[in-house]
């Protein structure tokens, strides 16, 4: 009986063929992953939400007795988009009823509150989307005979949730519905009532638009706090402005919808998708640019592995995106930033192993699908953000070196084959064996040119359909849901709109190229279109004030790692420089490793320009939009150390049992002293308060630029 030899099954041999440095990165992407995750803040969302007109009038109705009978102390109010510039003022006045027939109200012990849309001002108590506690009683007369609080808006907005605190910190239920407060009312008393709740129900120039309800429907899951874990950031609440968009079921306005997001059309799907599964809160928000931020970590490997060709310095490339400085930080924010970094990577990722590996003649729709799939991740990249048509030069180029490369090895294989015809005719004596050995040749080149001929179009056909045809109908395409909002919102007639889909995709792009959406963190960053271009400038996404206290969000390259990376880039290009002036492949710096490191820096070099071509034309910007840069440029330390590797001749010995080289030794240092400033930048990396003198001490020295928000 013959046994048959059962052959492994592919995901067995998969796993067979990790490294230990495999496991370690996909370890490192899990710990991202994770660490990301737990920390992006809570489930609680501020509820459906409600539109209230320019002095529009809501009154709530508030019932003591089921929080216990304890006074009023405290209201909080999340204001969701408002119809005003960003920075402009807008106010809230609380009055209080004060007759029994409900025909009066003052504003004594509550007043008008001052609000900032989007950006702080001095005279503010705060601004959209998180819950600001509005009004302050305590230590005051407050019976809780006024069941009635009436709040008057001064500009169109959504009103997303007002909450009632008593003295003991309960939640007051309150209800501003007229079905749900009609039954506190007697038949008689209901009457002198009846009207404000009505008008809470009424669709007029004066009234409201949408369900009352909506007002306290997440009551019990406020929350306050001075961290970016309950708290959104600036740059995050024009994320909040688009969903709120598409949130507004159907609700029309006659104002303008300040909803500029300095990003295409995709970057909001993937925050939309989110908020739509966890609910619009902290973690629904941020939940999708933590994966990609884990999946940008995952590709600095493959990437790494495919430029160092060792999987060692592949995780160590890995390590720096992961713990460089802005992937906990930027990486973590509810905003476009990692989508526009992971893009741009895994684009050149895939472009790099066309250049490297060419077209195979067994497989060339495998090996031609890299530039299919570079091409498509670019198409998406330029719907998340269509500044990067400006870094198109850079993947062309690629593309360019490797199609010519990929001729000239297809012209070799030819010259080579011809060289073999002539030296086999050359041995022989007989006419009839040289005219079969040109027959056999013909035949062979023939073949040889129809696959070359084939396989040189499909790689065109891919690079054309997915780097141009598809960058067109991705922007289409993801710009769909918003031009259906805009239909259904902003178009007096649906039917015959004023501007089609192609000009409002148009609109949508130009805008794109200037950064408008400007925080007050990123104006104190930014100087200039170069200002995000400095690795050791660090940028405040988030501040907090706090006596004697430092509560800050602060996204800032490694100091160690930016040093490394710099000397790094120095390095390798005076060894390009030098290999080019002695002769190339001849000269007196070539070595078996040359090609392998200089390709590896000429593609280093083409993500640093990508980076800089994408933001090159737009002022304003600031380290956050430096989150790919910060990839490419920390991948010149890691080529510095793998360069000095391949050249080491030194002993290897054991060092706590582990062989090390001269250059591994360095290594090792270099990575203690890189572990020691990221543990010092927990605080301002998570957003965890410390006194100023601990600040001062960990990293307030980290910069040498005080914008006024990075240093206590």
């Amino acid at each position: 009986m013959q046994i048959r030899e059962r052959r492994p099954s592919r995901l067995k041999k998969f796993i067979s063929g990790i490294t230990r440095f495999g496991w370690a990165a996909i370890a490192l992407v899990l710990v991202v992953f994770v660490v990301g995750a737990c920390t992006i803040g809570g489930f609680s969302s501020s509820g459906d939400t409600y539109f209230a007109r320019k002095n529009a009038q809501i009154v709530f109705y508030l019932d003591y007795s089921a929080a216990g009978g304890e006074q009023l102390e405290k209201i909080y109010v999340n204001v969701g988009s408002v119809y005003e510039e960003a920075g402009k003022e807008f106010s809230l006045t609380f009055a209080r009823c004060r007759g029994s027939s409900g025909s009066t109200f003052t504003t004594s012990s509550l007043g008008k509150v001052t609000f900032s849309n989007m950006i702080p001002s001095e005279d503010s108590v705060g601004t959209n989307y998180n819950w600001v506690e509005a009004v302050d009683l305590t230590g005051r007369q407050f019976t809780t005979s006024y069941n009635l609080i009436r709040v008057e808006v001064s500009a169109e907005m959504f009103l997303n949730e007002v909450v009632f605190v008593n003295t003991e910190g309960k939640v007051i239920p309150a209800y501003a519905a007229e079905s749900d407060v009609k039954g506190f009312f007697s038949e008689a008393d209901w009457p002198s009532f009846r009207d404000y709740f009505h008008t809470n129900d009424t669709v007029s120039d004066l009234g409201a638009l949408g369900d009352p309800a909506a007002l306290t429907d997440a009551s019990d899951r406020f929350v306050t706090g001075n961290t970016a874990y309950t708290n959104y950031t600036q740059d995050e609440m024009y994320t909040l402005l688009q969903l709120d968009g598409l949130r507004m079921k159907g609700l029309t306005t006659d104002g303008t919808f300040y909803a500029d997001t300095d990003f295409g059309p995709l970057s909001v799907l993937f925050p939309a998708l989110g908020t739509l599964i966890f609910g619009v809160c902290p973690f629904g928000l941020r939940i999708f640019p933590v994966l990609f931020t884990a999946a940008l970590v995952a590709v600095c490997y493959l990437l790494g592995k495919e430029l160092f060709k060792n999987n060692g310095f592949a995780f160590l490339f890995a390590c720096f995106a992961a713990f460089g400085g802005l992937a906990l930080t930027v990486g973590r924010l509810g905003a476009a930033y990692s989508l526009i970094a992971l893009l741009p990577v895994s684009s050149l990722y895939f472009l790099f192993r066309y250049f490297a590996g060419g077209i195979s003649q067994e497989r060339p729709l495998r090996s031609a699908a890299n530039v299919l799939y570079a091409g498509l991740l670019f198409a998406l990249a330029v719907a998340a953000d269509p500044k990067c048509l400006f870094a198109l030069i850079v993947p062309v180029a690629l593309f360019a070196a490797g199609w010519v490369r990929q001729r000239r090895e297809q012209k070799q294989t030819l010259s080579v084959l011809r060289a073999q015809l002539l030296e086999r005719n050359a041995a022989e004596k007989s006419e009839e064996a040289m005219q079969a050995n040109i027959e056999e040749f013909d035949a062979r080149e023939s073949s040889l040119r129809a696959g070359y001929g084939y396989a040189n179009r499909v790689v065109w056909v891919f690079f054309l359909v997915s780097f141009f045809v598809a960058s067109a109908l991705f922007v289409l395409l993801s710009a769909l849901p918003s031009y259906y909002i805009y239909l259904k919102l902003y178009e007096a007639d649906p039917s015959s709109p004023t501007l089609g889909l192609f000009g409002l995709v148009w609109a949508a792009v130009k805008d794109t190229f200037t950064v408008a959406d400007v925080t007050q963190f990123s104006a104190a960053n930014a100087v200039n279109p170069f200002g995000w271009f400095l690795s050791l400038k660090g940028a405040t996404l988030y501040a907090a004030g706090g006596e004697g206290t430092y509560i800050a969000l602060n996204a800032q390259f490694n100091l160690a790692l930016a040093v490394t990376s710099l000397v790094g880039f120095v390095f390798m290009t005076s060894y390009a420089v030098l290999y080019a002036a002695t002769g190339g492949r001849k000269g007196a710096y070539a070595s078996e490793h040359s090609p392998r490191l200089l390709n590896a820096y000429f593609l280093l070099l083409a993500g640093l320009a990508a980076c800089l071509l994408q933001y090159l034309f737009a002022g304003q910007t600031s380290a956050a939009q430096s989150f790919a840069f910060t990839v490419f440029y920390g991948g010149f330390g890691v080529l510095m150390f793998a360069t000095a590797f391949a050249h080491d001749g030194s002993a290897v010995k054991k060092v706590l049992g582990i062989p090390m080289n001269n250059t591994l030794k360095v290594l090792a240092g270099m990575c203690a002293v890189y572990v020691l400033l990221f543990l010092l930048s927990l605080p301002m990396v998570f957003c965890i308060p410390v006194s100023d003198l601990a600040a001062s001490i960990c990293f307030g020295w980290t910069t040498f630029l005080n914008n006024g928000y990075y240093r206590p």
